[in-house]
C-alpha cells in the first residue's frame, strides 16, 4: 500500500462501515473490509441484491475501491468531513468526479449486519442474497428482487417481506444462519440455511 505523509489518514481510518447516497439521493452502505475488500449494498445494478464487489487501496488522503462495474468510488479525508467520490468508468481519478455526498461511519452495532448475506444455494448453483441498508430497508433476490424492512432484535436481526414471510439471521456457535417462516409461526421454521457476510472471506470477481 502506498504510504500517506505525515497528517494523512492511513488505512485503519477508514476500514468499516460508510454511509452514503447515490445521485438519485437514495441512501446505500460501502463496507471496507481490513484484507483489502470492499462490498456496497447498492441494489440498482445488474447484481440486485448482490451488491457490488471491488478491492480497494489507499492514495493519499483517500482510498480508492474498484467495483466490479467499472466504477471507482473514494472515501477523502478532508476538513469538512469524509466525502465519497463516484468515478464513471474510463474517468481520469485526476479530473473532478461525476458525483461527491458526505459519507458517515455507521455505529458498531449497524456496521456489523449491513452489507450483504450469502444465503440459500439454488438448484442452479448460485446463490440467494440478502442486502441490509443502514436505512432499514432489506432486499433479497428471491423471485428476481424483492424489497422488505429489517431492524435488530438483540443479538438477532429480523426482516419482514411484503408476502408475509420473515427471515431471521443470528449468530450461531457454528456461524451465522437464517431461519424463514411465515408470520408469527417460528417453530419449526420453513427454512433454515447458512448465512455469510460477504467481504469477511476472500472473493473472485467474474471478468
Amino acid at each position: 500500500m502506498i504510504e500517506n505523509p505525515e497528517g494523512k489518514p492511513d488505512a485503519a481510518e477508514f476500514v468499516g462501515a460508510w454511509t452514503t447516497i447515490d445521485e438519485q439521493g437514495q441512501l446505500f452502505d460501502i463496507l471496507i473490509f481490513p484484507n483489502g475488500q470492499a462490498v456496497t449494498n447498492w441494489t440498482k445494478g445488474k447484481h440486485g441484491a448482490r451488491g457490488e464487489l471491488g478491492f480497494w487501496r489507499t492514495e493519499n488522503n483517500r482510498i480508492l475501491i474498484f467495483l466490479e462495474d467499472g466504477w471507482t468510488d473514494s472515501l477523502e479525508k478532508t476538513a469538512d468531513g469524509v466525502l465519497h467520490h463516484g468515478y464513471p468508468p474510463g474517468s481520469s481519478l485526476d479530473k473532478p468526479p461525476a458525483t461527491t455526498e458526505p459519507a458517515k461511519r455507521l455505529a458498531q452495532n449497524t456496521e456489523d449486519v449491513v452489507g450483504v448475506w450469502r444465503l440459500n444455494k439454488e438448484p442452479d448453483s448460485g446463490y440467494q442474497y440478502l442486502a441490509l441498508q443502514s436505512s432499514g430497508r432489506a432486499f433479497s433476490s428471491v423471485n428476481g428482487g424483492t424489497e422488505g424492512t429489517w431492524k435488530q432484535k438483540g443479538k438477532t436481526v429480523e426482516c419482514t417481506w411484503p408476502d408475509g414471510w420473515i427471515d431471521i439471521l443470528e449468530s450461531t456457535p457454528e456461524g451465522f444462519q437464517k431461519r424463514s417462516f411465515i408470520g408469527s409461526n417460528q417453530d419449526p421454521p420453513a427454512d433454515v440455511s447458512p448465512a455469510s457476510r460477504l467481504g469477511e472471506q476472500p472473493f473472485a470477481i467474474e471478468p
